[in-house]
């Protein structure tokens, strides 16, 4: 049976240093979020232990970390340095629960850069139990952005080309569910070149939340709405990032997709988003993206001959 979970349920499991709170309105069994909160406190003690065997048991198998500069790391690459997972103690933790993907997220202080970030953990239920597939941080802006428009480059009033991602990505999946995840969301993105509201509305959970690359507080549902309404009044088309990898993972009625995206100015965005089907339709539950900086000169690969 389902029933609501209070922060004070989560508290008493790991006393008062972690503390879950839960969306409005979000119904959750309680065995499997303690079950992942649990694994996630595991995995977070075998990280400040540098125990690569205790971490490696609760890392999927297609686990990526992307830090705060975008720079993404595989299983095997971070089993090998541990230490770079290392922070203080999670703050304004929250739960969120889909099925077969919870989310762990909150905020936390890199203390060797003296630097606070935004992270999400994706945990999946595989047969073998719950681990984790995506780790991800975005950087925490000191001061509020001054313009949060929307995110995609300005046509300038110029003729809009979108072959990539309205129409086609380089990326087709086997798996249906896949297929369907993906079909939806370049349907999304063309909502947002068209500036359609109405379209853009029913693919996006009443608790949608958008974790955004500038730093600022998440926006909700609600904001990016009136987002979309304020590009349209002001006639502003902006045209969405080009799709350069992706993939997308479905465990039953939910699905997490991993992408990279340049847009046609700026810098490359690495995006992890969470899907739950709900009477028979796809929609986006949770995105977070994080700006992939270039390498420094130092770690700079050297140009091919």
């Amino acid at each position: 049976m389902k029933r609501f979970v209070s922060s004070a349920f989560f508290a008493a499991i790991f006393g008062t240093a972690l503390v879950a709170v839960l969306p409005s309105g979000t119904v959750v069994a309680a065995g499997e979020s303690q079950a992942v909160l649990q694994a996630d406190h595991a995995l977070l003690q075998a990280i400040a232990k540098d125990d690569a065997a205790a971490a490696g048991a609760l890392l999927d198998a297609d686990f990526t970390w992307t830090d705060r500069t975008g720079k993404t790391r595989t299983r095997a690459e971070i089993l090998q340095d541990l230490p770079a997972l290392a922070a203080e103690s999670d703050t304004d933790l929250q739960v969120r629960d889909y099925d077969r993907v919870i989310l762990v997220r909150g905020a936390h202080r890199i203390p060797a850069q003296n630097l606070a970030v935004r992270f999400v953990r994706a945990w999946v239920k595989r047969p073998a139990g719950w681990r984790t597939l995506v780790y991800q941080e975005t950087k925490l802006a000191e001061h509020l952005p001054e313009h949060r428009q929307g995110f995609g480059s300005p046509s300038g009033g110029a003729p809009v080309e979108c072959e990539n991602p309205c129409k086609s990505v380089p990326y087709q999946p086997e798996d249906p569910a896949a297929r369907e995840v993906v079909a939806m969301w370049q349907a999304v993105e063309r909502s947002v070149l068209d500036n359609d509201v109405d379209a853009w509305i029913p693919n996006f959970t009443a608790d949608f939340l958008f974790v955004t690359p500038d730093g600022g507080p998440p926006l909700d549902k609600a904001d990016r709405i009136a987002m979309i309404k304020e590009l349209k009044r002001t006639s502003t088309v902006l045209i969405p990032p080009q799709v350069q990898s992706m993939q997308v993972w479905p465990f039953g009625d939910s699905a997490v997709m991993r992408s990279e995206h340049r847009p046609r100015s700026g810098k490359t965005l690495h995006v992890t988003r969470v899907f739950v089907k709900r009477e028979g339709h796809w929609q986006i539950a949770f995105g977070q993206q994080t700006t992939m900086e270039p390498p420094s000169s130092a770690s700079a690969l050297p140009a091919p001959k």
